[in-house]
């Protein structure tokens, strides 16, 4: 009475599907990467600030330790009452250590990894005022 078809998906008919998932995934990975690097990139710049603002201020209410603040700015903001996790923000966005300098009695942080990121990417949003 009734004929049962059967519908069969070709081997080649899921190869061209395959083909045609993994292109549009590409596509958005190369996208979100561009999101991620610039996500490390803000993350680090605010976090660099944050350890300028953090390290002036226990300098200015003791000044003694700005002789200190090249070799021991982690110990610096471990003990300010300012830092909840000193470690945490002692690395930028892509977990490398800040580096920070005193020059002409400012202190300058700054990231490797993130003035790597500006000088690839000149009309990124992020700005770097330690490149002026």
């Amino acid at each position: 009475m009734y004929r049962v078809v059967k519908q069969f998906v070709t081997l080649m008919e899921m190869i061209i599907v395959m083909i045609l998932i993994s292109l549009i995934i590409g596509v958005v990975a190369y996208n979100y990467k561009g999101v991620l690097d610039e996500g490390n990139a803000f993350k680090s710049n605010m976090g660099r600030k944050k350890l300028e603002t953090i390290l002036s201020t226990m300098v200015a209410n003791d000044p003694q330790i700005e002789d200190q603040i090249e070799s021991h700015w982690e110990k610096i903001i471990e003990s300010s009452p300012l830092v909840q996790n000193a470690k945490s923000l002692s690395y930028d966005g892509w977990g490398e250590k800040y580096q920070v300098h005193l020059v002409d009695g400012h202190i300058v942080v700054t990231s490797r990894k993130l003035n790597e990121y500006i000088q690839k990417n000149p009309g990124s949003m992020i700005k770097n005022e330690t490149q002026k």
